[in-house]
């Protein structure tokens, strides 16, 4: 018996004979290339963009010699990501219309995904709004020491959505503008050292008060950076049930830790000389401004 060989294709094989592979590949083609082209053209217009703004605020720096370092390159960075954000929505645009997705109609007749694009849409405006707000303030500046949202740290970048702090762990915390409500700085020009020794009951106030105004006149001259003249406050209640001596030094910025520990190691140092005793734990940091 002659077995009969079958062979109209079969459904699966007539679907795939349906498609038009050349012409199918050729538009995939065309599309790639469009992508590539494109690509490096925005890649060339990012790099051309990019040498114009550094040379415009390089420009700028010689001529505002009077602007912080920090507030020039927290305005720096904001052109920046503020170009590369333009660069990235056009590119984006762009890309969609080679593929031959129609972004105008979809946006227009997306119902829900519209809403959720405005909701976005209001997110990041708000993020932006609150940057300007921030930038235009002088609230902080790239390299300032702030506490912002429970995150202490320095700022590492303000974005356009987001300003980054880099934490006292070395952490990079990423903060959205929207949710920037209070803002502690630590680094603006005039500073104050905070210093409180905790003593005895029966510590002689007055002889340690002495000791660190002698301190003060021996070592305060010798040091640029305190602006002005020791706060010595006296006796205050640390709300534990102890009392420190309290003193404000006033510094610059940049030397406030510096002095702090400086100062508080001269102190213990002469007050150890002096033969008076301290508690175990009598000491206390703190800053202000």
């Amino acid at each position: 018996m002659n077995k009969v060989n079958v062979t109209n294709p079969s459904f699966f094989r007539k679907y795939l004979d349906s498609f038009q592979w050349d012409q199918i590949l050729h538009n995939i083609t065309n599309i790639l290339i469009g992508l590539v082209l494109l690509s490096i053209f925005f890649m060339i217009l990012r790099f051309i963009g990019k040498k114009i703004i550094n040379r415009l605020f390089n420009s700028y720096q010689k001529r505002q010699a009077d602007m912080s370092a920090g507030r020039l390159k927290t305005l720096h960075s904001l052109s920046i990501n503020a170009y590369l954000y333009i660069l990235i929505f056009f590119w984006i645009y762009s890309a969609l219309t080679i593929i031959g997705i129609p972004v105008g109609t979809l946006l227009a007749s997306a119902g829900l995904f519209s809403v959720a694009i405005g909701l976005g849409a209001q997110g990041l405006a708000s993020d932006i709004l609150n940057g300007f707000f921030i930038l235009f303030e002088k609230q902080i500046s790239i390299g300032d020491y702030v506490t912002i949202n429970e995150v202490t740290g320095t700022v590492s970048s303000i974005g356009l959505r987001t300003t980054q702090i880099r934490g006292n762990n070395d952490s990079l915390n990423y903060i959205p503008n929207r949710y920037i409500t209070v803002i502690t700085n630590m680094s603006k020009q005039r500073m104050k050292a905070e210093i409180n020794i905790r003593i005895n009951p029966d510590t002689p106030i007055d002889q340690v008060m002495d000791i660190i105004k002698q301190v003060n006149k021996e070592y305060v001259p010798k040091r640029p950076t305190i602006i002005s003249a020791p706060e010595l406050l006296g006796t205050v209640d640390m709300g534990d049930g102890t009392i420190a001596i309290k003193e404000y030094i006033p510094t610059t910025a940049d030397a406030r830790f510096e002095i702090q520990f400086e100062f508080l190691e001269l102190y213990l140092t002469a007050i150890n000389k002096a033969g008076i005793k301290l508690p175990d734990n009598h000491i206390l940091f703190g800053t202000n401004h």
